[in-house]
């Protein structure tokens, strides 16, 4: 989907939670627009206080918004997320007193760690 302008993402959000307006049927088409509302700060806090008032109040909604509404709070909060990655790049061109090491040396130095996700994962969930 190209860019969605701001005023249609405004409307999208004052309407999503309507099942007349948004049909289930179009269920597959809202997560190109949740990603839109992440991108836009303001639009995500209004996103976030019209999700918290559903998600409260689970049996006043049905539950295709609520979905809706977990889903697009999803959405923002992992926008929101740093990247896992870890980079620092360390400049030692003006460093004088590191010692010689040779290759196997500087290989015993380097440190990669891969974390298998198994692991944390709980697969009840």
């Amino acid at each position: 989907m190209s860019t969605v302008s701001r005023d249609l993402l405004l409307r999208f959000l004052e309407n999503f939670t309507d099942i007349n307006v948004i049909p289930v049927k179009l269920t597959t088409a809202l997560p190109s627009y949740y990603r839109a509302i992440a991108n836009d700060s303001e639009l995500s806090k209004i996103a976030l206080e019209k999700c918290d008032s559903v998600l409260q109040e689970l049996s006043h909604h049905s539950p295709e918004i609520v979905t809706r509404c977990s889903q697009l709070r999803a959405i923002i909060e992992a926008s929101e997320q740093p990247s896992n990655l870890i980079q620092e790049v360390v400049n030692i061109q003006n460093t004088t007193d590191l010692p010689f090491l040779g290759r196997e040396q500087h290989m015993a130095n380097l440190i990669i760690e891969e974390i298998d996700l198994v692991d944390y994962i709980d697969e009840n969930d």
